[in-house]
């Protein structure tokens, strides 16, 4: 059983097929974080968008996402994800419209690490 703590970091990794209706796999897990930690709807909104838009990105036929929570910052990191995508993300500027610049309005640092996008968002925990 995997317990967050506000000084300890878990990790939650979910391999999924890149095929239609898995990602809603993603969002379960998700969802369930956020309910065990009593996150604002707001934070697990963001969270869900800012996936969302890296769900369709898979580099081969799997994505893994690994989730983790730690001072109250969600992380999660998402790969492999594919190169055109990732140079996309490196070439925008956050300006225009496109994956960054929806990355970047729902969660607190986009960073392309590898193969992979590793999402930072500050949580909101209710009632703490």
């Amino acid at each position: 059983m995997t317990t967050f703590a506000s000084n300890t970091t878990d990790e939650i990794v979910l391999t999924i097929p890149s095929a239609p209706g898995f990602d809603r796999v993603a969002h379960l897990v998700l969802s369930g974080i956020a309910v065990r930690l009593n996150l604002t709807i707001e934070n697990l909104e963001d969270l869900q968008l800012a996936l969302d838009s890296l769900l369709d990105a898979a580099a081969n036929g799997e994505l893994t996402v690994t989730l983790a929570v730690e001072d109250g910052e969600m992380t999660a990191r998402v790969g492999p994800i594919a190169s055109r995508v990732l140079d996309e993300l490196e070439a925008e500027d956050g300006e225009t419209l496109g994956r960054r610049r929806v990355l970047e309005s729902t969660v607190d640092d986009v960073h392309v690490d590898g193969d992979s996008v590793r999402l930072t968002k500050k949580v909101t925990i209710v009632g703490g």
